[in-house]
């Protein structure tokens, strides 16, 4: 086996192996549903200060080669408020499921991942 293959069964493994099901739904209304590492806290650090503070920082990160196998693309942010924008849904640890638009995405084509940045979204 090759460095790469090592490395993307590694990758499996870290964001597949340990993750969690997060239902992926494109701006057309494509949807899946994948695993993969997500994370919800609800308190920042202020740059400027250095102290924590109140808010909300929502994160998915997928396997680009498990969103292409589920004949996803790759998700991305939408700027503009009229577009439909990339949604994910995931529950939380206490199986409250909470519906996101995905703000900003990070494609990592080094490793294979994509990590969306994602906000506050009402599917109604």
């Amino acid at each position: 086996m090759d460095l790469r293959s090592v490395a993307a069964a590694d990758l499996a493994t870290t964001v597949e192996g340990d993750g969690v099901a997060v239902i992926v739904t494109d701006p057309d209304g494509a949807s899946a549903e994948l695993t993969g590492l997500a994370a919800d806290v609800g308190a920042l650090i202020d740059p400027e200060t250095d102290t924590m503070v109140s808010g909300r920082q929502a994160t998915v990160t997928l396997r680009v080669a498990s969103l292409t196998a589920a004949g996803m693309g790759v998700p991305v942010g939408i700027a503009e408020t009229a577009s439909k924008p990339w949604r994910i849904t995931v529950a939380d640890v206490e199986g409250t499921t909470h519906d996101f638009a995905v703000g900003r995405a990070f494609h990592d084509r080094t490793i294979g991942v994509v990590t969306c940045m994602l906000e506050g979204y009402d599917p109604t």
